[in-house]
Order: C-alpha cells, then sequence, then structure tokens
C-alpha cells in the first residue's frame, strides 16, 4: 500500500496536469468568444450545455458522481464564459435569495449577477441588452405558478431558453421550485428538448378540451399546465402547456395548425433542453 506522502505526491502532479489543461481550455473559449462576437452568436448556449453535461456523465466511469461532475463543470463552463465576454446575469432579488441560488447552481460564480426588485425589471434588463440572459421564478411548491412570471412571458419577445431545478439539499430552495432562463435567441435541439406554449382561449364551456384535444391526437406529452386571465376588457384566458420536443419538430408537425383551430392565439415561449439526469 502506498504511503499518505506518495498518495500527495501523485495528486500534485495530476493537479498541476489537470491546471495545464484547463488553461489550455480557456484558452480555446477565448478563441471561441471571438468567433461569437465575429458571428454575433449568442454568448449562453443551453443546447451545447446540456449536451456536454450528458456526455461527461455517461462517459464517467466513476467514483465521482453525476451531481460531483455537474458542480466541477458548472464552474469550469461559468470560467469560460465569462473569459468569452464579460456575461451578465439578471436574476429576482438579493444576493443569496431564492433567484439568485438557482442562478449560481446555473451559471456559476464566475458570471456577473445583476439583482432586480422585480420580474419585469429581469426581463427589461434582456430585453434593452443590458443583460445577456434573466432568472425568474416560475413555479414554487407553496403558491404554485408565479402569476407575475406568467403574465410577462404572455407579452414578452424574449424566450425561454433554460429551466432549472434546484437541488433543494444544496441551493437552499424547496423541493418542487422551478426557475427559467430568458433570452433573446432561440435554441438548437439538444437531443431532448421540451416547449412551452401559450394558447389563448375564449372562456366557455368546452373550449379548454377542444383546445388541448391536438396534443392528444399527435401524441404530444405534456407535463405542466397553467393558466391566467388574459388582459384587463377580455373574457379569454391564457393556458400554458409544457409539452415534450423541441420547437422545429412542433412547427413541422400539425400541432400548430390544428391548435389555431380552436384557440384565439397560439404562441410558443420557448425550447430548451430537459434537465440533465
Amino acid at each position: 500500500m502506498s504511503s499518505l506522502s506518495t498518495l500527495r505526491e501523485k495528486i500534485d502532479a495530476l493537479d498541476t496536469e489537470l491546471l495545464r489543461l484547463l488553461n489550455e481550455r480557456a484558452t480555446l473559449a477565448m478563441e471561441i468568444g471571438v468567433v461569437k462576437n465575429r458571428e454575433s452568436l449568442p454568448i449562453y448556449s443551453p443546447d451545447r450545455e446540456t449536451k456536454l453535461l450528458r456526455s461527461l456523465i455517461e462517459r464517467s466511469a466513476g467514483p465521482l458522481r453525476p451531481e460531483a461532475i455537474k458542480a466541477i463543470y458548472r464552474e469550469i463552463m461559468s470560467a469560460s464564459l465569462s473569459l468569452e465576454k464579460d456575461v451578465v446575469i439578471a436574476c429576482l432579488g438579493p444576493s443569496g435569495s431564492p433567484t439568485h441560488q438557482a442562478a449560481l447552481s446555473k451559471f456559476g460564480s464566475s458570471v456577473r449577477y445583476a439583482h432586480t426588485l422585480s420580474i419585469p425589471e429581469a426581463y427589461e434588463q434582456v430585453a434593452k441588452d443590458e443583460a445577456d440572459c434573466a432568472v425568474v421564478p416560475l413555479e414554487d411548491p407553496v403558491h404554485g405558478f408565479i402569476n407575475a412570471t406568467l403574465d410577462e412571458l404572455a407579452t414578452t419577445p424574449l424566450a425561454i431558453c433554460a429551466e432549472i431545478l434546484p437541488d433543494s439539499d444544496t441551493d437552499g430552495n424547496p423541493a418542487g421550485a422551478r426557475f427559467i432562463v430568458l433570452g433573446r435567441q432561440v435554441n438548437a435541439p439538444s437531443g431532448g428538448d421540451q416547449t412551452m406554449i401559450m394558447l389563448r382561449i375564449e372562456n366557455k364551456p368546452g373550449a379548454l378540451v377542444a383546445a388541448l384535444e391536438p396534443f392528444k391526437d399527435l401524441e404530444i406529452n405534456l407535463t405542466h399546465f397553467a393558466s391566467r386571465p388574459a388582459m384587463r376588457g377580455s373574457n379569454d384566458t391564457f393556458f400554458f402547456v409544457q409539452a415534450d420536443g423541441h420547437r422545429q419538430e412542433i412547427q413541422n408537425s400539425e400541432l400548430l395548425r390544428e391548435l389555431s383551430k380552436n384557440c384565439r392565439a397560439v404562441k410558443i415561449l420557448g425550447s430548451y433542453p430537459k434537465p440533465a439526469a
């Protein structure tokens, strides 16, 4: 059996090699930032991030657990993002708030956070190009869906580009809390996506059943559902549904055409990867 000093010497040698490789990776990230800036590409790519994490977890032979791999690479990717650009993430509440903790679990500690006093302000910072993305709460296990977030989704030109399901054991958020990341880009497919769609439906008996029938007919699974009254002076209702699949698949199907037959309006709010297992 090797002595403690011998084992530590081996770890020191591995750390030196790891540091060299991390700096080599960081140099490549800086070059990627130049390309993204030149081609006006979004700095944050949820599809690329999710594919990488899924691949790393699948290729790992242990003993590191998937949660540990995700935590390690969260900070590696955060450092890389900060080298590509001065990334700003708008999030609701002060430092240490539930939304800030969720944002940290997604973007790490190397990016810059802009703390807002309200959900509309977080949306506005991204819309005005003062922030690259915004993180806002979507649902909590006590109060359900967050009305202010749904109201902004109904009118914003921004798209949902990621979903955050914090680990209640490490992030201080109650089990079942959900947050969304909003950006100006439309995500490419990641191979395992979900899409949120808003349906504007007349408030009358049977309208909702008729509106949702195309999902059943086309065998599209729905995983979440919420509703909000439409704007003042209207008797319509906004229904927010989360469906399996990417918007490209949905647009190539008959779904949107069928939905439009029984809905006053249909709006795709964004497609985003299912969280890595």
